[in-house]
């Protein structure tokens, strides 16, 4: 992100660090990082969003963005996001989220669709359909097992199953590293509660929309979930990104970025 400006926005609970080309007159992209990630996870994607005013953050409670008052939501996440966009007087944007990255995407056309242009997502869940209650208890437990799990071997799991690549992997492990146990449950508590039985009544997303997921991520039930979304959108584009695992742009950054490149280039 060397070619980037560092700029900070200030929230009640704490900075936010985000980093953006902060050139007005070209379109924005805004990169949104799955949970305990950083914005350093899209540095294979700069190479081809020069002709875009790229805007790329460490999210409340992540990377640089700590420490952070109190706990948050992916609702929080999304208006910080809103927030920093109004602060660069953006009226609107492409959105390409990994993971909760992905979630809070819809979050933001769910609260303000005026200025979402268009969204790529990466191994995310659709957060309007309804989860089954086994569902939903699993990640529920999943966070009373990350409680009581000793969090160096935590993150050596967690890093192993973010991506099928050594050194993806060895970023992921320093990423999570600088994230205390605390502060990933706070992470994870957003993520696990914008997902319910009930899903969210009548929400459809009509601007273009890119589904991908890993060929090799066995998160959870992220290829079903992509498979109902698809389903539910019938308008959106899903491809499954070969040789890659949860963190499918830096696994195979050269197949991604042609698929971003064709997407923008046909829709934009």
């Amino acid at each position: 992100m060397n070619s980037l400006k560092l700029k900070e926005y200030k929230t009640p609970g704490g900075v936010i660090k985000y980093w953006t080309a902060a050139n007005t007159a070209l379109p924005a992209i805004f990169l949104l990082h799955g949970a305990a990630m950083d914005h350093d996870m899209f540095n294979d994607q700069l190479e081809i969003l020069d002709d875009y005013n790229v805007i790329a953050w460490d999210a409340r409670g992540h990377g640089k963005s700590r420490p952070i008052e109190g706990t948050f939501t992916i609702n929080d996440l999304a208006n910080d996001a809103i927030a920093i966009l109004g602060d660069q007087k953006i009226d609107n944007a492409i959105f390409i989220g990994q993971s909760e990255g992905g979630m809070i995407v819809q979050e933001i056309y769910r609260i303000k669709p005026s200025i979402v242009r268009g969204i790529i997502t990466i191994g995310a869940s659709p957060i309007m359909l309804p989860y089954s209650k086994l569902d939903i208890w699993l990640l529920n437990f999943s966070t009373s097992m990350i409680k009581i799990w000793p969090y160096k071997n935590f993150m050596s799991a967690l890093a192993k199953k973010t991506s099928i690549k050594p050194s993806v992997q060895k970023y992921a492990l320093k990423v999570v590293g600088d994230i205390s146990k605390k502060d990933f449950l706070n992470v994870w508590s957003g993520v696990t509660s914008s997902l319910s039985v009930a899903g969210i009544k009548d929400m459809h997303i009509s601007v273009p929309l890119l589904l991908t997921y890993g060929e090799k991520d066995t998160t959870g039930t992220v290829k079903k979930n992509n498979i109902r979304w698809k389903k539910y959108e019938d308008t959106a584009d899903l491809v499954v990104i070969p040789d890659a695992g949860h963190n499918a742009n830096q696994d195979n950054p050269a197949f991604f970025n042609q698929l971003v490149a064709n997407f923008l280039a046909k829709k934009f």
